[in-house]
């Protein structure tokens, strides 16, 4: 992998490195397969009332935690995981995907029901997303501490973290799941994540067998695996997109007309053929191309690249010649090759910016304590509209880090999410909202990635999905 772990509370860690080796450990109530579809995982069945506000889940059995706890897993379990999501004190990422819940209860051992004041359309796909299940009091537990040890029911167990080197999971001997034929699940004994920064050095392991699988193929260096012999280069459409983040509150950046002017001195056919080597789509929205919303979903005066509009707009703007700051993730080449192409498309319009490289994890400190002009981002792994617009457009909320905020817009994100049972209505308020985000300019979306990974000839029943989340518990050698 590119990077380690930031964390090992399933509950508080949001960077893709660190969901990867989670995903291993934790299981959710429902996940999401790779037709983007949610499945059951913990919850063998599920129903909702007709009003909507009523979700009732049925808990597989027999399903038992790792180490130290090695007990059943319960309803109480799955109550305690929401109670500790939705606790402000949790300090948790995904909370705004749970806060519409207005109760979860248990109904005996196996049953789980949650009510809402209102309908909430996406909650199955929010399940999916942060929703990890553990065991009844993990936070105060006295024989192991939950930020240092992950205690789930997946598939791997936790076995030790070497900082920024490696991450190694092993096969969890009481895991509750078969394969059709009846024979017991994961099928490898361990899992090294193994930390390789740089993405040639990355495939240089892996054409020379020293390791059997890579995420994040360099797309610089992916067309060097096509045709291999030993490799498999799977390129599948990818649910992750860049994009400018602008800082809405901080001069000149509070002026929409300067962020227009940013949004069409870009050319995104640039940035995929420079950056992204055609390993990606051009996009005007959050909406991945393979998403089943992204006929219903679009922006209705999309930019293009006109240096003439730019120009002008800059001119009408406040914009005083000042150089801007572009930050971006250091450990992430693709993305500071974008920032140094979007550096010189500004500097065409009369825009001065640098780009300034640092540690990922300052960068993301930054953008939340607002002490940037511009950032080149990423966003990854949703399916539903809401996971792509909510948190990042409502006022206030979690992801928000362009500090944007638009009355109307707030409104439309909240009909889009209490519009079940009506996907065409729903959409209307998300393409709605994505017309005014586009002209207002918090974001200058650039393009999606397609979703490259690949591994040795050995490795046999691995699924890609879309999201990027690789999941090992069906996986085996051929060695």
């Amino acid at each position: 992998m590119q990077s380690g772990l930031d964390g090992r509370d399933p509950h508080k860690v949001q960077a893709a490195a660190s969901l990867r080796v989670l995903e291993n450990v934790y299981q959710k109530l429902v996940a999401i397969d790779e037709d983007l579809k949610p499945v059951g995982q913990l919850a063998k069945d599920w129903s909702v009332s007709e009003d909507d506000l009523t979700w009732t889940f049925q808990l597989e059995e027999g399903v038992q935690f790792h180490p130290p706890v090695s007990r059943e897993l319960t309803a109480a379990d799955v109550v305690y995981s929401f109670e500790r999501l939705l606790d402000e004190e949790t300090g948790s990422p995904w909370r705004s995907n749970f806060t519409p819940i207005a109760n979860v209860s248990a109904d005996g051992d196996y049953t789980v029901v949650f009510e809402f004041d209102e309908p909430y359309a996406p909650f199955l796909y929010k399940l999916s997303s942060g929703g990890y299940i553990l065991p009844e009091g993990a936070a105060a537990a006295s024989d192991y501490d939950i930020s240092k040890q992950p205690v789930g029911t997946g598939p791997f167990v936790f076995d030790e973290n070497v900082a920024q080197a490696r991450t190694n999971v092993t096969a969890f001997e009481d895991y509750w799941e078969t394969d059709e034929e009846g024979n017991a699940l994961p099928y490898v004994d361990e899992v090294e994540f193994k930390i390789i920064p740089e993405g040639q050095a990355r495939l240089t392991n892996l054409k020379s067998g020293s390791i059997d699988w890579a995420v994040t193929v360099p797309p610089s260096q992916a067309s060097t695996l096509e045709g291999s012999q030993s490799v498999t280069l799977s390129n599948i459409p990818g649910t992750f997109y860049d994009y400018i983040g602008h800082n809405t509150t901080k001069a000149p950046l509070d002026d929409v007309k300067l962020r227009q002017a940013i949004s069409w001195a870009v050319n995104r056919e640039a940035v995929v053929k420079g950056a992204r080597f055609d390993y990606a789509t051009p996009t005007q929205d959050p909406i991945p191309p393979s998403s089943v919303w992204k006929d219903l979903i679009s922006v209705e005066d999309p930019y293009s690249q006109d240096k003439e509009k730019a120009r002008e707009l800059r001119k009408e703007s406040k914009y005083g010649g000042e150089e801007l700051t572009i930050q971006v993730g250091q450990q992430y080449p693709a993305q500071v090759n974008i920032a140094e192409i979007v550096q010189q498309q500004l500097s065409e319009v009369g825009i001065e910016a640098t780009v300034k490289p640092s540690d990922f994890g300052t960068m993301i400190d930054n953008l939340n304590d607002g002490a940037y002009d511009l950032a080149i981002v990423g966003w990854s792994g949703f399916v539903d509209p809401d996971d792509m617009m909510y948190l990042q457009f409502h006022s206030g909320e979690t992801f928000n880090q362009s500090n944007y905020s638009n009355d109307e817009v707030d409104e439309l994100l909240e009909k889009g999410r209490r519009a079940a049972g009506n996907r065409e209505k729903r959409a209307q308020h998300y393409d709605d909202a994505i017309d005014i985000i586009s002209r207002e300019v918090p974001y200058t979306f650039l393009e999606f990635n397609d979703e490259l990974a690949a591994w040795r000839n050995s490795v046999k029943n691995f699924t890609h999905i879309s999201t990027g989340t690789p999941r090992f518990k069906d996986v085996w050698l051929d060695k």
